[in-house]
């Protein structure tokens, strides 16, 4: 019975677990007066929204669009490195500062990668790893040190769910890290190897793990995020962007062809470890893949997330992120309570 002493006392909250409470006296007379800016290793974001490098969400297509908008498109490895330069190529990509791609940790393969890609003018790179407290990112870190050094490359890494692991990421001095495990649409980790957390939990104990180590360092909210609403709260807590896979999937710009079944339009997407990625005899178990509805233009997508993100600040009466995540306060709900906020239909 010894292993019950290592059960954390307390919840794992998620974002249906906990509401923003409304308690500040509004001085905003429109909602289009808050500013969803914000400044994201060495970019303006608009908005602070990165599209997930899967090779279902983030293309050069999806890239290429989500910088006309100043939001963030990581392109996804999972091709060879020329087809990779393909994509970063593509459209007005070559001639924006909103370029971004990502690699894995083989140090055989992986940073002749980067090198290819920093030589293309990339600055943003993301180490794209199911685990990010392992020894293996460090030793990658370690080798490619003098190409992040040369290039000046800022360096996402990740996923992390605890304070322990961000703690790790923060001392190897990456310059953001991506929060969650388990929490993603298509992510089964958490059903086929028991390991995760709740997402509210998680970004809580990175957040610690930032404030104790008086880091500067960027916390991404990856996964779990389904509504406008979940991406309010991750910000609301403290993260500094959120990062969307499924919300992104099924629209024009995704890469993957429009199906049609059963008279509607459909688009496949994958999760990192699924059936349809590992066919380079990768031995991946934790992740999906499904059909997922046509959603259209990816403008409209953002667009609606930065007028969710617009009326819950002007509610706290903050015109910018700071104000918000400062004037942000918390509720945890009962499951009755969040049935209650639902939309009766």
């Amino acid at each position: 019975m010894k292993n019950l002493e290592n059960i954390s006392n307390g919840y794992s909250l998620t974002y249906d677990d906990i509401s923003i409470i409304p308690d500040k006296i509004s001085e905003i007379d429109h909602r289009s007066d808050c500013d969803t800016s914000e400044e994201f290793l060495g970019v303006k974001l608009d908005v602070p929204i990165i599209a997930s490098p899967m090779n279902t969400v983030c293309g050069g297509r999806m890239a290429d669009t989500l910088s006309q908008m100043k939001c963030l498109g990581i392109i996804h490895r999972f091709n060879s490195p020329e087809e990779q330069i393909y994509e970063l190529n593509f459209g007005n990509l070559p001639h924006s500062e909103y370029r971004s791609a990502a690699i894995g940790i083989s140090i055989d393969k992986d940073i002749d990668r980067l090198k290819l890609i920093a030589d293309q003018g990339v600055k943003i790179i993301c180490i794209d790893v199911a685990n990010g407290g392992s020894r293996m990112i460090e030793r990658f870190i370690h080798a490619s040190s003098g190409i992040i050094s040369s290039y000046q490359l800022k360096v996402i890494a990740g996923n992390v769910a605890s304070y322990d692991t961000t703690v790790f990421l923060i001392d190897l001095g990456v310059d953001a890290i991506r929060v969650g495990i388990g929490s993603g649409a298509m992510c089964s980790t958490s059903v086929k190897s028991a390991i995760g957390i709740g997402q509210v939990d998680a970004i809580i104990r990175a957040l610690r793990a930032k404030a104790d180590k008086q880091s500067n360092v960027k916390i991404i909210a990856d996964g779990g995020i389904n509504t406008p609403g979940a991406m309010c709260k991750a910000l609301a807590l403290g993260c500094d962007a959120v990062m969307f896979g499924r919300v992104l999937a099924g629209t024009e710009e995704a890469p993957g062809d429009v199906l049609k079944y059963n008279n509607q339009r459909w688009k496949k997407y994958c999760g990192s470890a699924s059936f349809a990625v590992k066919q380079d005899n990768k031995s991946y178990i934790e992740g999906e893949e499904s059909l997922v509805p046509y959603k259209g233009a990816v403008s409209k997508i953002i667009r609606e997330y930065i007028e969710g993100l617009q009326s819950s600040m002007s509610y706290l009466n903050s015109r910018n992120l700071k104000e918000y995540r400062s004037n942000a306060g918390f509720v945890r709900l009962t499951s009755h309570a969040f049935n209650e906020r639902k939309p009766q239909v």
